[in-house]
Formats: C-alpha cells, structure tokens, sequence
C-alpha cells in the first residue's frame, strides 16, 4: 500500500513537470520594447534642422520620437513625433546649436529603453538663393557681398566680404586682405559641410567658376560659402550659406 502510495506521487511530480514544460514552450512570447535607433545624423538648414536614422528592424513599429537639447547631456524635450526615417525641426533659431536623439515606439506603445546614442548637433544658419553682383569693373556700388547684412557692397566698403571682377577674359572672386577665401572644387553648394583649415588663396582671389563652390572666413571669424550659378562680363550670379555663430566651421552636415 505504502509502495502504491510512492509511485503514485513520483508519477504525478513527472507528469506536473512534464506539463509546466509544455506551457513554457507554447505560451504567448514576450513583447520586447523597440531597440534603440541607430544611424542618427542631421542636415543643417536656414531656420531649420532636419534629422535622419536608419528603420528599426521591427515588424511594429508605429512611429519615432525625436528630441532636443542645448547640450549633450541633460533633459531631451520631445520636439515631434513621425512615422518616417526623418523629421524637421523648424522651431530652432540660426546661430543656435541643438543636440538630438531619437526613439522608436512600437504599435503596444512601447518606447525604446535608451535614445539614439549618437552625439548629433546642429547649428542653422541663414541662406540665399540668386544673388547677382555686378563686375566691380564696370558697376562697382553692388559688386561685393556683405554675408551678415545679406547687402550688396561696393568693393571698397569695409563690410564686403567677397566681390566680383571679369576683365581681359578672366573671371574673379577677390576678398579684402582681413577676409580668406578657397576654392572649393566642383561641388554642389549643399555638399560643402565643414570648412577646412587651411588651403586659403595666397592673395584673396580665385577663379569664378561655374559650378565651382567656395569657402570664405570673415574678418570677424565667420565661415561662409557660395556657389558660381552664372557669370559673364558684366555680372556674376551666386547662391550662399552663412554661419552666424562665429568661429563654427559647419555649414551643413552631409550624410554618413
């Protein structure tokens, strides 16, 4: 009796481990929170910065959270919230740099349990589109460019930064002697991100090519840039990009 007894419990610790067994392997999977999102980088732009990152691998994810600060470390504010890999960010003042990172969240709510872990910044800085200086030869009062008045300027006014001369079948950009400037090569306006530290003209002039972007430091410290779009004789047509926080080399970020 005793015997029967013990077989019996023996039997049912077996059969209850056998059952515990079975539920673990077909109960319902634990829904994890996203990972965090990866490939973060941002563009800067004239009042505005746009920030990119790579898709979660995830099948659910529903949206991404993008967020700001004023520096590296601290409280990240949410600034918006977008179903694609991308979101601009509009409320940003030029001269100002902003830190960003961003989460997923899946379709259950669930957030990533750490933000983007990039150190991504950003510094807007205003821009222009089709500004045309006269040959200094020929017009002088508005051959030169003033990047922080965004004005026109005679070549001899001290706040011209860069002007425009054509003569004898050559075409120039000149900067006075307290301002640098280099060429930048065959390169779109938008893929000119840092400026470098060296490699200036000798004596403040370069060819005016078209096609051709450049880089210019201020006698104040500031970094610009342009683009030739059109030249001939007698005017020189340019797009800009000019960063008004002083001693800041970049003027837009280019993709990884």
């Amino acid at each position: 009796m005793i015997r029967n007894l013990a077989r019996a419990l023996v039997l049912s610790i077996v059969l209850l481990s056998l059952g515990c067994h079975r539920d673990n392997v077909t109960g319902v999977p634990v829904d994890s929170p996203p990972h965090t999102v990866d490939g973060v980088y941002s563009v800067t732009g004239d009042g505005q910065v746009t920030i990119y990152w790579r898709a979660n691998q995830e099948s659910d994810i529903a949206y991404y959270k993008v967020y700001r600060n004023i520096a590296a470390t601290g409280t990240f504010t949410l600034v918006g919230s977008t179903p694609q890999t991308s979101f601009v960010d509009t409320g940003v003042a030029n001269g100002n740099t902003y830190f960003y990172a961003v989460s997923a969240v899946d379709r259950a709510g669930q957030e990533s349990a750490e933000l983007s872990f990039e150190n991504v910044f950003d510094t807007p800085r205003p821009e222009g589109f089709g500004v045309s200086l006269n040959n200094t030869f020929v017009t002088d009062p508005q051959s030169g460019w003033d990047f922080s008045a965004q004005a026109r300027r005679s070549s001899l006014d001290l706040t011209t930064d860069v002007y425009y001369g054509a003569q004898n079948g050559h075409f120039l950009m000149y900067a006075p002697s307290d301002t640098k400037i280099q060429d930048a090569g065959y390169v779109a306006l938008r893929d000119v991100d840092f400026a470098p530290p060296a490699g200036w003209s000798a004596d403040g002039q370069v060819e005016a090519i078209l096609g051709h972007s450049y880089i210019v430091l201020t006698r104040d410290n500031h970094y610009a840039k342009f683009e030739v779009k059109s030249r001939d004789g007698s005017t020189m047509v340019m797009d800009w990009a000019y960063q008004i926080d002083p001693n800041n080399p970049e003027l837009t970020r280019r993709a990884p």
